[in-house]
């Protein structure tokens, strides 16, 4: 009887704690992840694109890229996929502001991520006297996957462009509304300030196990589990 193939190991390409928690959480058991924080030496990844499909794709490619190129010996053997997200708030009265930039919504020069206390400060300012019923908003998540080819140790006929054409790619949106001031000790980045469309409670105040059923990720990743990937 043949072996089974061995299970492939996710690098999540982040050092968010939150972030890998719930992406965790949400894969399951059956899952073998790794983080960033398992590479130490693996590049920061400029987010310069203009879509969040974009920057999740850029992301993976690159760090399935980097992986690729490790020496035989720290690579070998290892079947790997690459998940990389991107995802942020869009609010309409703000014409889908902060978008791409909602981790560094407050930064003074708009690079490097900003407490999420000052973004979500900063957006209420925003939203000062903006109607209930015209703070409609929703959560996106872009997932984009990459598997790590077999070239270790080196590069060799191969191009970074191969990656991406093959690099796939799931959304997942959870609409909703802003609330006023910030509310519960649960989530993290917007969560305070977000209601889901169908609760009253925010996203920092439902939990885990609502918030993983309903949210944008979790539904951008259960795209990626009914694709077979």
């Amino acid at each position: 009887m043949n072996a089974m193939p061995p299970m492939p190991t996710v690098v999540l390409a982040t050092r968010n704690a939150h972030k890998v928690l719930e992406i965790r959480a949400l894969l399951g058991q059956a899952s073998s992840c790794l983080t960033l924080n398992d590479f130490s030496e693996a590049p920061d990844v400029v987010e310069d694109a203009g879509s969040f499909a974009g920057n999740a794709t850029k992301k993976a490619v690159e760090l399935a890229w980097w992986l690729a190129c490790l020496p035989k010996t720290e690579g070998a053997g290892r079947s790997l996929l690459v998940l990389a997200d991107d995802s942020g708030l869009e609010v309409d009265a703000l014409n889908g502001a902060p978008g791409v930039f909602s981790a560094r919504f407050s930064a003074p020069d708009g690079s490097g991520n900003a407490p999420d206390a000052d973004n979500n400060a900063k957006l209420l300012r925003l939203l000062q006297g903006v109607p209930s019923a015209s703070r409609t908003a929703r959560f996106r998540c872009v997932i984009a996957l990459t598997r790590v080819p077999d070239f270790f140790g080196g590069a060799a006929g191969k191009r970074m462009g191969d990656l991406q054409a093959v690099t796939r790619v799931f959304e997942g949106v959870c609409e909703g509304r802003i609330e006023a001031a910030a509310r519960g000790q649960g989530g993290f980045g917007y969560d305070p300030l977000f209601v889901p469309d169908g609760f009253e409670q925010c996203f920092a105040e439902l939990g885990g196990e609502v918030k993983n059923r309903i949210s944008h990720r979790a539904r951008a990743l259960e795209k990626l589990r009914v694709a077979g990937v």
